[in-house]
This record gives structure tokens, C-alpha cells and sequence, in this order.
């Protein structure tokens, strides 16, 4: 079998090989992209759980700072009542009010804390919410996968059989630069020459369109075992049994 012609029977298996795993690699991307999502909201739903815990224990040590002044102020109010002097009552007295102060600014940091956690609260609702949304989602997500996984294994075994047999049938020089180029243009290796001009000779490049010499295409047409490659886009040209019927190779 011609160079040429073993090579594009080996191109049009890989194309189905990779057309089948990109349906897999589809699904895959999905659920990954979903599971991502999950873990995005996990992490908010911690980081609010850790500030809740914060807040919720600033608040507890608030309500036990104001209860250490208003027992402070019990105190007070007993001596007050109990003061034998001007001096001392009026002392005393302005204690009480700093107190009160003291005790009014705790109230109000108390009172902050437990409303930034019912906001907290509801922002947790609302992520539990998403968190169930989106494992529905990524449980769905995961048997797509499966199910494609499935589709595809019996005729992906078969063509990755086939695939090796016609890789026997290309040379081994040829076969590594194919499988070089299968890598470095993920897959687009062939390009098949495109006629713009017959009476002028003149041919592009089917995949970047870069006119191509005619003694290029010459070589192609009349040698199916030479193996040439478009010198801007790298890719292997190739010409179909048609064009080669068709054109009058210059001599």
C-alpha cells in the first residue's frame, strides 16, 4: 500500500478514535467544571461557619463583660444609697453613669454581633440551598459520564485495534513524524490540498490557505509515497484519488 494512502486510512481512524474520547472528555470537563462550583460553595459555606463560631463567641464574652458591669453597677447602687457625704455620693454617682456607658457600648456591640449572625444565618439558607442544587447537578453529571463511558467502550476498543494494524502499515519514520505532529497540533495532522486555479497551477494549503508551490503539489500528485508537509502550518498534504485522476501531472 502507497505511503500516502496507509497514512490517511491510519489519519481517518485516529479521527474517530478522538472523536469518540472528546464526547467522553466533554462529559468529563462538565463534571469537573461542576464539582469545581461544589467545592467553591463548601468553602464559602466554611469561611461562614468560621465567622459565625467568631462572632458568636466575641458575642458570648460581650454579654459576659456587660454582666460583670452590671453586677459592678448593683454594687454602686448600694453604696450610693448608703453614701454618708455629698462627696462621696456625687463620686460615686459618676461612676454609675460611666458604667451605665460602658454597659450601653457592650449592649450595642452585643446587639451587632447576634444581627451580623441572623445575616450570617441567612446567607448559610441560601448556600445550603445552592450546595443542594448543585449536587443534583453533579450527581447528573456523573452518570452522563458513566453512560458515555459506556456508549463508547465497545467501538473505541475496536477502532484502537484497528488503529494498530494500520499503524504497521506506515513506516516507521513516517509514523513517528505523524505521531510528532499528532501531539504538537492536538490531533489536526492532514491537510488536503485545495485547487484555487487548475490552468494556473494554483493550490493553498486546505487548513491555513497558503498558496503552495506547484512542484509541491506536482510531487504529491504523481508520488504517493512521498510525504510532504505545508511549510507554514506543518501539516501533512495529501490529495484525494479524484485530484490525482483528474490533474495532469506536469512532467
Amino acid at each position: 500500500m502507497p505511503v500516502m494512502n496507509a497514512l490517511l486510512a491510519l489519519h481517518q481512524t485516529e479521527r474517530q478514535i478522538r472523536a469518540l474520547r472528546s464526547r467522553v472528555d466533554s462529559a468529563q470537563l462538565y463534571l469537573t467544571m461542576q464539582q469545581r462550583k461544589q467545592d467553591e460553595i463548601k468553602e464559602q459555606q466554611e469561611a461562614l461557619s468560621t465567622r459565625r463560631l467568631q462572632r458568636q463567641v466575641h458575642g458570648g464574652t460581650l454579654e459576659t463583660e456587660a454582666q460583670v458591669v452590671e453586677e459592678r453597677l448593683g454594687k454602686l447602687r448600694e453604696d450610693l444609697n448608703s453614701a454618708t457625704s455629698t462627696k462621696e455620693y456625687h463620686g460615686l454617682l459618676n461612676e454609675v453613669n460611666a458604667q451605665k456607658d460602658v454597659k450601653r457600648v457592650l449592649d450595642d456591640q452585643a446587639i451587632g454581633e447576634m444581627s451580623e449572625i441572623e445575616n450570617t444565618d441567612r446567607e448559610l439558607e441560601d448556600l445550603g440551598s445552592q450546595m443542594a442544587e448543585r449536587k443534583t447537578v453533579v450527581k447528573k453529571a456523573k452518570q452522563d459520564l458513566k453512560e458515555r463511558e459506556s456508549e463508547v467502550a465497545e467501538q473505541l476498543q475496536t477502532l484502537e485495534g484497528e488503529r494498530d494494524q494500520r499503524r504497521a502499515d506506515v513506516n516507521d519514520s513516517v509514523l513517528d513524524r505523524y505521531e510528532l505532529l499528532l501531539e504538537d497540533l492536538d490531533g489536526d495532522v492532514m491537510a488536503e490540498v485545495s485547487e484555487i486555479d487548475r490552468k494556473r497551477r494554483e493550490y493553498a494549503c486546505g487548513e491555513c490557505s497558503v498558496h503552495l508551490p506547484f512542484d509541491q503539489v506536482n510531487r504529491i500528485t504523481a508520488n504517493a509515497d512521498e510525504v510532504l508537509q505545508c511549510e507554514t502550518c506543518m501539516r501533512i498534504l495529501f490529495v484525494s484519488e479524484a485530484f490525482r485522476e483528474e490533474v495532469v501531472v506536469a512532467k
